[in-house]
Protein backbone atom coordinates (compact mmCIF):
# COMPACT_ATOMS: atom_id res chain seq x y z
CA UNK A 1 0.00 0.00 0.00
CA UNK A 2 1.03 3.51 -0.87
CA UNK A 3 1.90 5.78 1.82
CA UNK A 4 1.13 9.63 1.76
CA UNK A 5 3.94 11.95 2.58
CA UNK A 6 1.62 12.94 5.56
CA UNK A 7 1.53 9.62 6.63
CA UNK A 8 5.60 9.29 6.32
CA UNK A 9 6.12 12.47 8.32
CA UNK A 10 3.70 10.90 11.09
CA UNK A 11 5.43 7.96 11.16
CA UNK A 12 8.66 10.10 11.56
CA UNK A 13 7.27 11.60 14.23
CA UNK A 14 6.00 8.92 15.45
CA UNK A 15 9.77 7.26 15.33
CA UNK A 16 10.81 10.25 17.40
CA UNK A 17 8.28 9.29 20.22
CA UNK A 18 8.91 5.94 20.28
CA UNK A 19 13.24 6.84 20.56
CA UNK A 20 11.87 9.35 23.77
CA UNK A 21 9.60 6.27 25.28
CA UNK A 22 12.42 4.18 24.59
CA UNK A 23 14.74 5.72 27.23
CA UNK A 24 11.76 6.62 29.30
CA UNK A 25 12.09 3.75 31.35
CA UNK A 26 15.76 3.17 31.86
CA UNK A 27 16.26 4.39 35.02
CA UNK A 28 13.52 2.13 36.37
CA UNK A 29 15.95 -0.64 35.24
CA UNK A 30 17.14 -2.86 38.31
CA UNK A 31 20.34 -2.11 39.47
CA UNK A 32 22.55 -3.63 42.14
CA UNK A 33 23.25 -2.16 45.37
CA UNK A 34 26.81 -1.80 44.30
CA UNK A 35 28.04 1.61 42.70
CA UNK A 36 28.53 0.15 39.38
CA UNK A 37 30.02 3.56 37.87
CA UNK A 38 29.77 2.63 34.08
CA UNK A 39 26.11 2.12 34.57
CA UNK A 40 25.36 5.15 36.65
CA UNK A 41 27.01 6.75 34.00
CA UNK A 42 24.83 5.28 31.76
CA UNK A 43 21.72 6.01 33.53
CA UNK A 44 22.35 9.59 33.53
CA UNK A 45 23.06 9.71 30.12
CA UNK A 46 19.82 7.94 29.25
CA UNK A 47 18.32 10.49 31.06
CA UNK A 48 19.74 13.02 29.89
CA UNK A 49 18.51 11.49 26.18
CA UNK A 50 15.26 11.03 27.32
CA UNK A 51 14.86 14.78 27.51
CA UNK A 52 16.34 15.23 24.47
CA UNK A 53 14.17 13.17 22.54
CA UNK A 54 11.33 14.41 24.34
CA UNK A 55 11.64 18.02 23.12
CA UNK A 56 12.31 16.69 19.59
CA UNK A 57 9.30 14.93 19.71
CA UNK A 58 7.33 17.39 20.59
CA UNK A 59 8.89 19.90 17.74
CA UNK A 60 8.69 16.37 15.46
CA UNK A 61 4.81 16.31 16.21
CA UNK A 62 4.39 20.27 15.70
CA UNK A 63 5.46 19.92 12.36
CA UNK A 64 3.16 17.08 11.58
CA UNK A 65 0.58 18.72 12.37
CA UNK A 66 1.62 21.93 10.61
CA UNK A 67 1.65 20.09 7.29
CA UNK A 68 -1.80 18.30 8.27
CA UNK A 69 -3.26 22.02 8.48
CA UNK A 70 -1.66 23.65 4.90
CA UNK A 71 -2.20 20.42 2.90
CA UNK A 72 -6.15 21.24 4.21
CA UNK A 73 -5.23 25.08 2.99
CA UNK A 74 -3.74 23.54 -0.49
CA UNK A 75 -6.49 21.35 -0.91
CA UNK A 76 -9.44 24.25 -0.19
CA UNK A 77 -7.20 26.34 -2.58
CA UNK A 78 -7.00 23.96 -5.41
CA UNK A 79 -10.42 22.72 -5.25
CA UNK A 80 -11.67 26.75 -5.73
CA UNK A 81 -9.23 26.89 -8.93
CA UNK A 82 -11.42 24.44 -10.16
CA UNK A 83 -14.72 25.00 -9.57
CA UNK A 84 -13.93 28.63 -11.01
CA UNK A 85 -12.05 26.74 -14.23
CA UNK A 86 -15.38 24.68 -14.40
CA UNK A 87 -18.15 27.53 -13.78
CA UNK A 88 -16.52 29.66 -16.60
CA UNK A 89 -16.42 26.84 -19.22
CA UNK A 90 -20.26 26.07 -18.32
CA UNK A 91 -21.27 29.66 -18.40
CA UNK A 92 -19.31 30.33 -21.45
CA UNK A 93 -21.35 27.12 -23.02
CA UNK A 94 -24.73 28.13 -21.75
CA UNK A 95 -23.95 31.72 -23.07
CA UNK A 96 -23.43 30.52 -26.29
CA UNK A 97 -26.53 28.32 -26.71
CA UNK A 98 -28.96 31.29 -25.79
CA UNK A 99 -27.18 33.47 -28.31
CA UNK A 100 -27.89 30.35 -31.27
CA UNK A 101 -31.83 30.00 -29.69
CA UNK A 102 -31.67 33.68 -30.51
CA UNK A 103 -30.45 33.98 -33.37
CA UNK A 104 -32.49 31.51 -34.51
CA UNK A 105 -36.07 33.48 -33.44
CA UNK A 106 -34.78 36.87 -34.86
CA UNK A 107 -33.99 34.81 -38.31
CA UNK A 108 -37.90 33.46 -37.99
CA UNK A 109 -38.97 36.91 -37.39
CA UNK A 110 -37.22 38.55 -40.05
CA UNK A 111 -38.69 35.27 -42.54
CA UNK A 112 -42.09 36.06 -40.82
CA UNK A 113 -42.30 39.88 -41.72
CA UNK A 114 -40.40 40.87 -38.26
CA UNK A 115 -42.21 41.48 -34.99
CA UNK A 116 -44.79 43.81 -36.16
CA UNK A 117 -46.23 40.63 -38.99
CA UNK A 118 -45.90 38.22 -35.95
CA UNK A 119 -47.77 40.88 -33.44
CA UNK A 120 -50.14 41.10 -36.10
CA UNK A 121 -50.90 37.18 -36.77
CA UNK A 122 -52.74 37.49 -33.29
CA UNK A 123 -55.84 39.18 -34.52
CA UNK A 124 -56.91 35.74 -36.52
CA UNK A 125 -57.80 34.67 -32.96
CA UNK A 126 -61.32 33.46 -32.95
CA UNK A 127 -62.28 35.73 -29.71
CA UNK A 128 -60.72 38.39 -27.43
CA UNK A 129 -59.24 35.46 -24.73
CA UNK A 130 -57.49 33.73 -28.15
CA UNK A 131 -56.30 37.10 -29.12
CA UNK A 132 -54.66 37.53 -25.12
CA UNK A 133 -52.97 33.99 -25.06
CA UNK A 134 -51.47 34.70 -28.52
CA UNK A 135 -50.07 38.48 -27.89
CA UNK A 136 -48.49 36.28 -24.47
CA UNK A 137 -46.82 33.80 -26.35
CA UNK A 138 -45.11 36.03 -29.03
CA UNK A 139 -43.87 38.44 -26.20
CA UNK A 140 -42.22 35.21 -24.60
CA UNK A 141 -40.75 34.30 -27.79
CA UNK A 142 -39.59 38.22 -28.12
CA UNK A 143 -38.37 39.05 -24.81
CA UNK A 144 -37.84 35.06 -22.97
CA UNK A 145 -34.57 34.67 -24.87
CA UNK A 146 -33.16 37.77 -24.56
CA UNK A 147 -34.02 37.87 -21.00
CA UNK A 148 -32.17 34.00 -21.18
CA UNK A 149 -29.10 35.35 -22.90
CA UNK A 150 -28.91 38.11 -20.32
CA UNK A 151 -28.88 35.79 -17.23
CA UNK A 152 -26.01 33.88 -19.38
CA UNK A 153 -23.95 37.25 -20.46
CA UNK A 154 -24.14 37.78 -15.92
CA UNK A 155 -22.69 34.24 -15.18
CA UNK A 156 -20.17 34.57 -17.73
CA UNK A 157 -19.10 37.71 -16.10
CA UNK A 158 -19.19 36.85 -12.60
CA UNK A 159 -17.12 33.55 -13.48
CA UNK A 160 -14.77 35.52 -15.46
CA UNK A 161 -14.56 37.74 -12.31
CA UNK A 162 -13.77 34.65 -10.37
CA UNK A 163 -11.03 33.65 -12.79
CA UNK A 164 -9.40 37.22 -12.60
CA UNK A 165 -8.48 36.28 -9.16
CA UNK A 166 -6.79 33.52 -10.39
CA UNK A 167 -3.37 35.00 -9.93
CA UNK A 168 -3.80 35.36 -6.64
CA UNK A 169 -5.18 32.03 -5.91
CA UNK A 170 -1.69 30.72 -7.83
CA UNK A 171 0.29 32.87 -5.87
CA UNK A 172 -1.32 31.53 -2.21
CA UNK A 173 -0.72 28.07 -3.50
CA UNK A 174 3.06 28.48 -4.20
CA UNK A 175 3.22 29.49 -0.94
CA UNK A 176 1.43 27.15 0.94
CA UNK A 177 3.66 24.93 -1.31
CA UNK A 178 7.04 26.51 0.12
CA UNK A 179 5.33 25.76 3.44
CA UNK A 180 4.71 22.26 3.19
CA UNK A 181 8.15 21.90 1.94
CA UNK A 182 9.84 23.47 4.92
CA UNK A 183 7.76 21.46 7.47
CA UNK A 184 8.92 18.50 5.75
CA UNK A 185 13.02 19.73 6.10
CA UNK A 186 12.71 20.20 9.37
CA UNK A 187 10.86 16.98 10.00
CA UNK A 188 13.59 15.57 8.52
CA UNK A 189 16.44 17.64 10.58
CA UNK A 190 14.61 16.61 13.37
CA UNK A 191 14.70 13.26 12.82
CA UNK A 192 18.11 13.59 11.67
CA UNK A 193 19.34 15.33 14.62
CA UNK A 194 17.90 12.49 17.27
CA UNK A 195 19.51 9.75 15.26
CA UNK A 196 23.05 11.68 15.67
CA UNK A 197 21.81 11.66 19.85
CA UNK A 198 21.64 8.06 19.82
CA UNK A 199 24.30 7.14 17.54
CA UNK A 200 26.57 9.48 19.96
CA UNK A 201 25.49 7.58 23.14
CA UNK A 202 27.77 4.55 23.85
CA UNK A 203 27.37 1.20 23.76
CA UNK A 204 25.73 0.62 27.38
CA UNK A 205 23.02 3.11 26.57
CA UNK A 206 22.32 2.30 23.06
CA UNK A 207 21.78 -1.40 24.48
CA UNK A 208 19.71 -0.23 27.61
CA UNK A 209 17.65 1.71 24.53
CA UNK A 210 17.65 -1.30 22.08
CA UNK A 211 16.32 -3.57 24.86
CA UNK A 212 13.28 -0.86 25.93
CA UNK A 213 12.44 -0.89 22.16
CA UNK A 214 11.80 -4.12 22.18
CA UNK A 215 9.89 -4.04 25.48
CA UNK A 216 8.12 -1.28 23.89
CA UNK A 217 7.01 -2.70 20.74
CA UNK A 218 5.99 -5.82 22.46
CA UNK A 219 3.48 -4.17 25.23
CA UNK A 220 2.42 -2.09 21.85
CA UNK A 221 1.56 -5.33 19.84
CA UNK A 222 -0.18 -6.61 22.63
CA UNK A 223 -1.81 -3.73 23.40
CA UNK A 224 -3.25 -3.64 19.71
CA UNK A 225 -4.51 -7.33 19.97
CA UNK A 226 -6.41 -6.96 23.32
CA UNK A 227 -8.35 -4.00 21.75
CA UNK A 228 -8.56 -6.04 18.67
CA UNK A 229 -10.18 -8.98 20.24
CA UNK A 230 -11.82 -7.84 22.99
CA UNK A 231 -12.37 -8.97 26.45
CA UNK A 232 -12.07 -12.57 27.19
CA UNK A 233 -15.84 -14.34 27.65
CA UNK A 234 -14.80 -16.41 30.57
CA UNK A 235 -13.79 -16.68 33.95
CA UNK A 236 -13.25 -20.69 34.75
CA UNK A 237 -9.53 -20.63 35.95
CA UNK A 238 -9.34 -24.84 36.08
CA UNK A 239 -10.41 -28.18 34.00
CA UNK A 240 -13.18 -29.33 36.31
CA UNK A 241 -12.78 -32.86 37.15
CA UNK A 242 -15.08 -34.14 35.01
CA UNK A 243 -14.55 -33.86 31.76
CA UNK A 244 -17.43 -35.35 30.22
CA UNK A 245 -19.66 -33.12 32.05
CA UNK A 246 -17.32 -30.07 30.73
CA UNK A 247 -17.85 -31.34 26.87
CA UNK A 248 -22.03 -31.79 27.82
CA UNK A 249 -22.63 -28.30 29.05
CA UNK A 250 -21.08 -27.16 25.61
CA UNK A 251 -23.15 -29.47 23.92
CA UNK A 252 -26.19 -28.05 25.93
CA UNK A 253 -25.16 -24.20 25.12
CA UNK A 254 -24.74 -24.99 21.48
CA UNK A 255 -27.99 -26.30 21.38
CA UNK A 256 -29.53 -23.58 22.81
CA UNK A 257 -27.99 -21.51 20.58
CA UNK A 258 -26.12 -22.45 18.07
CA UNK A 259 -23.76 -20.11 16.37
CA UNK A 260 -23.59 -22.69 13.06
CA UNK A 261 -25.55 -25.88 12.23
CA UNK A 262 -22.18 -28.09 12.69
CA UNK A 263 -21.32 -27.14 16.45
CA UNK A 264 -23.74 -29.69 18.01
CA UNK A 265 -22.98 -32.45 16.15
CA UNK A 266 -18.99 -31.53 16.25
CA UNK A 267 -19.06 -31.59 20.15
CA UNK A 268 -21.32 -34.37 20.48
CA UNK A 269 -18.72 -37.12 18.32
CA UNK A 270 -15.63 -34.95 20.18
CA UNK A 271 -16.82 -36.42 23.82
CA UNK A 272 -16.50 -39.78 22.79
CA UNK A 273 -12.75 -39.78 21.68
CA UNK A 274 -11.42 -38.00 24.82
CA UNK A 275 -8.35 -40.26 26.50
CA UNK A 276 -7.47 -41.00 22.30
CA UNK A 277 -3.93 -40.73 21.83
CA UNK A 278 -2.06 -38.13 20.05
CA UNK A 279 -0.11 -39.95 16.88
CA UNK A 280 1.45 -37.07 14.50
CA UNK A 281 -0.29 -37.79 11.01
CA UNK A 282 -2.54 -40.10 12.32
CA UNK A 283 -6.52 -39.75 11.90
CA UNK A 284 -9.08 -38.57 9.68
CA UNK A 285 -12.92 -38.04 8.40
CA UNK A 286 -13.35 -41.88 9.30
CA UNK A 287 -11.84 -41.85 13.03
CA UNK A 288 -8.38 -42.63 14.61
CA UNK A 289 -4.93 -44.13 12.81
CA UNK A 290 -1.43 -44.43 12.87
CA UNK A 291 0.60 -41.59 12.02
CA UNK A 292 4.29 -41.26 11.11
CA UNK A 293 7.13 -39.05 12.23
CA UNK A 294 8.11 -36.12 9.80
CA UNK A 295 11.02 -33.64 11.14
CA UNK A 296 9.09 -31.28 9.29
CA UNK A 297 5.88 -30.88 11.20
CA UNK A 298 5.45 -29.01 14.48
CA UNK A 299 5.65 -32.18 15.85
CA UNK A 300 7.36 -35.00 14.35
CA UNK A 301 5.75 -38.04 16.49
CA UNK A 302 9.10 -39.04 18.08
CA UNK A 303 9.35 -39.81 21.88
CA UNK A 304 12.22 -38.75 24.35
CA UNK A 305 14.06 -41.33 22.85
CA UNK A 306 13.90 -40.60 19.63
CA UNK A 307 11.92 -43.45 18.39
CA UNK A 308 8.96 -42.90 16.15
CA UNK A 309 5.75 -43.19 18.62
CA UNK A 310 3.17 -42.16 16.12
CA UNK A 311 4.16 -45.15 13.56
CA UNK A 312 2.64 -47.38 16.31
CA UNK A 313 0.36 -45.33 17.94
CA UNK A 314 -3.56 -45.22 16.78
CA UNK A 315 -4.89 -41.76 17.25
CA UNK A 316 -4.92 -38.33 16.14
CA UNK A 317 -3.01 -35.00 15.68
CA UNK A 318 -4.69 -31.67 16.48
CA UNK A 319 -5.88 -30.69 13.16
CA UNK A 320 -7.32 -34.63 12.12
CA UNK A 321 -9.43 -34.53 15.29
CA UNK A 322 -11.06 -31.30 14.09
CA UNK A 323 -11.43 -32.12 10.74
CA UNK A 324 -12.90 -35.63 12.48
CA UNK A 325 -15.61 -34.32 14.35
CA UNK A 326 -17.27 -31.63 12.08
CA UNK A 327 -17.15 -34.12 9.69
CA UNK A 328 -19.47 -36.08 12.08
CA UNK A 329 -21.41 -32.93 12.15
CA UNK A 330 -21.53 -32.69 8.84
CA UNK A 331 -19.14 -30.12 7.81
CA UNK A 332 -15.85 -31.39 5.46
CA UNK A 333 -12.68 -29.58 6.36
CA UNK A 334 -9.32 -29.44 5.33
CA UNK A 335 -6.83 -31.70 6.93
CA UNK A 336 -4.15 -29.38 8.19
CA UNK A 337 -4.57 -26.42 10.75
CA UNK A 338 -3.75 -23.77 8.67
CA UNK A 339 -5.70 -25.19 5.73
CA UNK A 340 -8.70 -24.85 8.38
CA UNK A 341 -8.14 -21.24 9.30
CA UNK A 342 -9.20 -20.17 5.49
CA UNK A 343 -12.88 -22.22 6.27
CA UNK A 344 -15.14 -20.09 8.17
CA UNK A 345 -15.82 -16.82 9.78
CA UNK A 346 -13.36 -15.13 12.18
CA UNK A 347 -14.47 -14.06 15.13
CA UNK A 348 -13.03 -11.98 18.18
CA UNK A 349 -11.70 -13.74 21.42
CA UNK A 350 -14.41 -11.91 23.14
CA UNK A 351 -17.39 -13.67 20.72
CA UNK A 352 -16.51 -17.29 20.89
CA UNK A 353 -18.90 -19.82 21.12
CA UNK A 354 -19.23 -23.53 21.52
CA UNK A 355 -17.83 -25.22 19.06
CA UNK A 356 -15.55 -22.04 17.62
CA UNK A 357 -12.00 -23.51 16.43
CA UNK A 358 -8.90 -21.58 17.95
CA UNK A 359 -5.70 -21.67 16.25
CA UNK A 360 -2.09 -20.89 17.64
CA UNK A 361 0.92 -19.62 15.46
CA UNK A 362 4.71 -19.22 15.76
CA UNK A 363 4.32 -15.76 14.89
CA UNK A 364 0.81 -14.49 15.61
CA UNK A 365 1.48 -12.01 12.80
CA UNK A 366 1.34 -14.42 10.21
CA UNK A 367 -1.07 -17.31 9.61
CA UNK A 368 1.53 -19.18 7.67
CA UNK A 369 2.99 -20.52 11.11
CA UNK A 370 -0.06 -21.88 12.54
CA UNK A 371 0.67 -25.35 14.12
CA UNK A 372 -2.08 -25.84 16.51
CA UNK A 373 -5.94 -26.27 16.38
CA UNK A 374 -8.55 -26.17 19.45
CA UNK A 375 -12.27 -26.44 19.81
CA UNK A 376 -13.70 -24.45 22.05
CA UNK A 377 -16.25 -25.23 24.76
CA UNK A 378 -16.77 -22.12 26.56
CA UNK A 379 -16.13 -20.99 30.31
CA UNK A 380 -12.53 -20.66 29.32
CA UNK A 381 -12.43 -24.47 28.30
CA UNK A 382 -11.43 -26.07 24.91
CA UNK A 383 -10.97 -29.57 23.64
CA UNK A 384 -7.95 -30.76 21.47
CA UNK A 385 -5.35 -33.02 20.82
CA UNK A 386 -2.17 -31.62 22.39
CA UNK A 387 1.05 -32.91 20.79
CA UNK A 388 2.62 -36.52 21.13
CA UNK A 389 2.56 -38.49 24.42
CA UNK A 390 -0.57 -36.90 25.45
CA UNK A 391 -4.13 -37.69 24.27
CA UNK A 392 -7.30 -35.81 23.09
CA UNK A 393 -8.32 -33.62 26.73
CA UNK A 394 -10.13 -30.88 28.16
CA UNK A 395 -7.94 -28.02 28.92
CA UNK A 396 -8.30 -24.42 29.73
CA UNK A 397 -7.70 -21.55 26.64
CA UNK A 398 -4.02 -20.35 27.01
CA UNK A 399 -3.29 -17.41 24.92
CA UNK A 400 0.46 -17.49 24.29
CA UNK A 401 1.08 -17.65 20.71
CA UNK A 402 -3.04 -17.64 20.08
CA UNK A 403 -3.43 -15.73 16.78
CA UNK A 404 -7.48 -15.92 16.48
CA UNK A 405 -10.60 -18.27 16.18
CA UNK A 406 -12.92 -19.65 13.16
CA UNK A 407 -16.38 -20.31 12.80
CA UNK A 408 -16.59 -23.13 10.36
CA UNK A 409 -18.91 -22.67 8.17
Amino acid sequence: MRMTTGGRLRRAAGAVAASAALVAGMLLLPGTASADTDLVKARAQAAQLRDELAVLDARAEAAAEDYGDINAQLDTLVTRMLTADSELDDATQEKRASQGRQDDVARQMYMAGGPTALYASVLSGQDIGDVLDRIASVESVVRGDIVATDEASDRVQLAAQTRSDMALLVAQRRVLEDRRKAVVDRVVAIRREAAAKLADADALVRRLVQEEQAAAQRAAEAAAWAAAQGEAPWTRASVPANSYQAVDDAIAAAAAAPATPFAVGALTDARQWLGTPYSAGGGGPNGPSTGWCSSLAPDDGRGDGGDCLAERTVGFDCSSFVQRVYSAGGLNLPRTSRQQWKVGTHVRLADLQPGDLLFWAYNTSNPSSIHHVAMYLGNGLMVHSPHTGDHVRVATVYLDGYIGAVRPS
